[in-house]
């Protein structure tokens, strides 16, 4: 068969965009093939679940694009700490994009995604293994704060816009037990 003899099939379908046919060909492999009458509450139920599927991985995609992800106090899942940061890591010219914390190592790992120009890159020019001006303030589960805990470049030596940088930070594995909470902002503000 070549392209100027399309089958009357093709010619039907060439409108359907490939959505459409991708959908039309769910239903189909969805419908029962013994003869009998489906009832259509299974396959309307289950399309339906698939599409608020989609609609709220389109909403987080998007909360994640827009730099909601990663709000000034972030949620804590069950068993981890409560992460908070000040306006300059959450909302400009940074954007925090990733934190982490590893009770058994002790390891703070912070991402942030550079989405300003930074007003003094001085402090952030630095080699890596070596302090940023960002410095947390460690919460304890007994409900005292600990000393200030100083960041470091771990990778991601640019400062361009959208360059990312990696931040980490240690306590020592016998302290993480005892964190509930990390208060993350740039030194001076």
């Amino acid at each position: 068969m070549t392209p100027e003899h399309p089958t009357p099939a093709m010619r039907h379908l060439a409108p359907i965009g490939f959505s459409a046919l991708v959908l039309s060909g769910l239903v189909l492999a969805a419908t029962p093939s013994s003869g009998q009458a489906a009832d259509p509450t299974p396959e309307t139920s289950r399309l339906q679940a698939l599409e608020q599927r989609v609609d709220d991985l389109a909403r987080r995609l998007q909360q994640l694009e827009s730099g909601a992800g990663a709000s000034a106090s972030a949620t804590p899942k069950p068993g981890d700490i409560h992460w908070s940061f000040d306006a300059a890591l959450s909302r400009g010219p940074f954007n925090v994009t990733h934190q982490s914390f590893d009770r058994g190592s002790g390891r703070f790992d912070v991402l942030l995604k550079i989405v300003a120009p930074i007003p003094d890159p001085l402090p952030w020019q630095v080699a890596t293994g070596a302090p940023v001006p960002v410095v947390a303030k460690v919460g304890l589960a007994d409900g005292t704060a600990s000393e200030s805990l100083v960041f470091r470049l771990a990778r991601g030596p640019k400062l361009d816009p959208g360059a990312i940088l990696h931040l980490e930070a240690q306590v020592p594995p016998e302290q993480a037990a005892a964190i509930s909470g990390l208060s993350v902002g740039i030194r001076g503000e």
